[in-house]
């Protein structure tokens, strides 16, 4: 068994993937679907600056109201050699979190909202596949992660103000995202809300997310265990040596995080899955063929993968690549 000290070299699955971007789009979102799916949300250069968080930039930041426009932003799909575009109408607002259910509408959601009595910002909008708004809902403040699961349910991971609550959440009004995990119906109902199991801590911080085809897995502060609920809303549970990753790709008995408080902001750790407890086994690098910053990269774990958007590059990497 390799020591914690040592460091495995990590080659993606393939070649890098070009995805690709319209003249005058900026990419304004990403995501990975349950079938690893790349999933880009593109808006107009010229309304970038409403639309896209700025790099360095405060929160809160809010999404204005719904408005038909003339304007539409660009949903790309890509899976394998294929892809697919959307045009969303009337999306304005910053939208930073995207999902997609199993029949092909889209979720796309602002992680910060207000509590208003006449529920006029509603932060999560559903597209169908001709990219027209089907419906809207609310999905709480303090949003960190969202990942939509086979069966149509949308696990929702909060962080700390979406937990304490802010804005406006909070005395007067309960904060959704009081358990720190949600899983909600595809219409925005709330059907289950994460309690720890015995000898385990609450969630404060919920700091990864990865939704597999099996059940959810979560990562979360003060303790930073791993968590997994199944099908049937059954948890179990690791206590790990851990802490800071921003998210993980789960194998049969691994699981590989990524990043962490400085200076493992950009390393992997590998842990192994034992009685109770996830051992860590080693650190890893991974090994791109080209020069990345993953410091301006996107970095998602689904599944057993780690997905890296660097630019309109999209590496993958296995955690059952690992030596």
């Amino acid at each position: 068994m390799a020591s914690p000290q040592k460091v495995i070299q990590l080659r993606p699955t393939g070649e890098p993937r070009r995805l690709n971007r319209p003249d005058g789009f900026v990419v304004a979102a990403v995501a990975v679907g349950v079938d690893g799916e790349a999933i880009r949300l593109l808006v107009p250069e010229e309304h970038s600056a409403a639309l896209v968080p700025k790099e360095g930039s405060s929160w809160p930041y809010f999404p204005k109201e719904h408005k038909e426009s003339t304007d539409s932003s660009i949903v790309a799909i890509s899976r394998g050699p294929k892809s697919r575009q959307l045009r969303l109408l009337g999306l304005v607002g910053i939208f930073s979190e995207l999902s997609m259910f199993p029949n092909g509408e889209l979720l796309v959601v602002a992680p910060r909202c207000r509590p208003r009595s006449d529920g006029s910002e509603l932060n999560a909008q559903v597209f169908d596949q001709d990219g027209k708004r089907k419906r809207a809902f609310l999905l709480g403040d303090g949003i960190n992660r969202v990942q939509c699961d086979r069966q149509g349910n949308i696990w929702v991971a909060y962080f700390d103000e979406g937990v304490f609550g802010n804005l406006g959440w909070g005395d007067d009004v309960n904060p959704l995202g009081a358990s720190g995990l949600s899983c909600f119906t595809g219409d925005g109902h709330r059907t289950w809300d994460f309690k720890p199991p015995e000898g385990f801590g609450e969630i404060y911080d919920c700091y990864a997310l990865n939704v597999s085809g099996a059940g959810a897995w979560a990562y979360y502060y003060d303790d930073f265990p791993i968590v997994f609920i199944d099908s049937n809303w059954q948890i179990r549970a690791w206590k790990t040596q851990t802490s800071g990753a921003r998210t993980f790709a789960v194998g049969d008995q691994n699981i590989l995080l990524y990043g962490g408080y400085e200076p493992e902001g950009t390393w992997c750790r590998l842990l192994r899955v034992g009685d109770g407890v996830a051992e860590l086994i080693g650190r890893v690098a991974l090994d791109f063929p080209d020069k990345v910053d993953l410091t301006k990269a996107k970095v998602i774990g689904r599944g057993k993968e780690l997905h890296v958007f660097s630019g309109d590059d999209w590496y993958r990497f296995s955690v059952d690549s690992v030596g």
